[in-house]
Order: C-alpha cells, then sequence, then structure tokens
C-alpha cells in the first residue's frame, strides 16, 4: 500500500511563479560561485618552491568574516527608510525636545487608585488562621523537614498531612455558597 500526502494541490500552478523561480535561480547561482574576494590578503600565501618569502599583504584595509555575505542580507542602509523620517527631523525640526513617540505632555490623573488598607489579622478569626496555617503551612513545612531534618517520624508526616487537608477543607467550607453580583461595578472573578 503506497501512502501520499497531499499538499492541498492536485496538480502545480502555472501561474506566478516566474518571480519566485528567478529569485531561487539567483539564490543557487551566488551558492554555487561564491565571492571570496573578501579573503584577498586576510591569509599570508605560502612561499613558493624557489624559497622567496611571501609577499606582503595590500596595503588596503582588510576584510574579515563580517565582511562576507553572499546572499547580500546583511548589507549596511546607507539611507533611512522611505516612510521613516530622519532622526531629530520632528515637527520642531532637528534636536528639538518635542521629538519623539509621545509629542505631548501626559495629562497626570487626578484619580488615582489608592487600594484600601488590609484588615489587621489581630481581630481575624483564629478558626480562619489556623486553617491558613495549616492549608499554607503545612506543605511549606514538609518540604522544610524532607531538606533538614530527613529522619522526621511518621507520626509528625502523618499530622501535618492531616493538618493541610483539616485546613484546606475548612477553608473550602467557608467559602461563599452564593454570588452576590449586585455589590460592586468592577470585575467578577
Amino acid at each position: 500500500m503506497h501512502v501520499q500526502s497531499d499538499h492541498g494541490h492536485d496538480t502545480p500552478s502555472t501561474g506566478g511563479d516566474d518571480r519566485d523561480e528567478a529569485v531561487w535561480l539567483d539564490l543557487v547561482a551566488r551558492l554555487q560561485e561564491p565571492d571570496d574576494s573578501f579573503m584577498e590578503g586576510a591569509l599570508p600565501e605560502a612561499a613558493d618552491e624557489a624559497g622567496t618569502p611571501p609577499a606582503a599583504p595590500a596595503a588596503g584595509p582588510s576584510k574579515g568574516v563580517d565582511d562576507f555575505d553572499p546572499l547580500g542580507v546583511w548589507r549596511r542602509q546607507l539611507s533611512p527608510a522611505p516612510e521613516e523620517p530622519p532622526y531629530g527631523g520632528g515637527r520642531g525640526g532637528p534636536a528639538s525636545p518635542d521629538t519623539g513617540p509621545r509629542d505631548y505632555a501626559a495629562a497626570d490623573p487626578d484619580d488615582e487608585f489608592v487600594p484600601p488598607v488590609p484588615p489587621s489579622l489581630a481581630g481575624a478569626e483564629p478558626a480562619m488562621v489556623l486553617a491558613w496555617i495549616g492549608a499554607a503551612g503545612g506543605p511549606i513545612f514538609l518540604v522544610l523537614a524532607a531538606i533538614f531534618w530527613r529522619g522526621m517520624p511518621l507520626v509528625a508526616v502523618i499530622g501535618v498531612i492531616l493538618a493541610f487537608l483539616a485546613g484546606t477543607g475548612y477553608l473550602i467550607y467557608r467559602l461563599p455558597k452564593n454570588r452576590d453580583h449586585e455589590g460592586g461595578d468592577g470585575a467578577v472573578v
């Protein structure tokens, strides 16, 4: 049995591929015959068999690996793109202080949000505090005990696990049974 994947076309398209084909052929031609002129003078030639020393490299600027670009993708941009204004040429002229992404002064908000002061834990319900200690402190204690107290008795481990389960169960029990959406103007999660 021969299975062939379908790429969405039964027959290859023949229209509009001339430009793609030209780009592909240009790329293949540039890769088949790389321009090695960037390396001229970079490496000294070996001495010929007559024993004469190699000639001194040309006095021109030496070229390195950064100058090798057979595909022309790393050419430096000599002028800015047509849709970009030159740097410093905003509405106020060159080097004006009001050029940039925000050419206006931002208004200071009059009504800043100030969160309410959280209630003190001194007046909290003791059962809720113990439930949070069991639910959050139990796993933390077990991790620290596994690191620092390797010989922890099994009874203590079971006690911490039960404290975690009891605290989590109490917190779930104390969740509101119905949600009142009338009380606020914000989002309800």
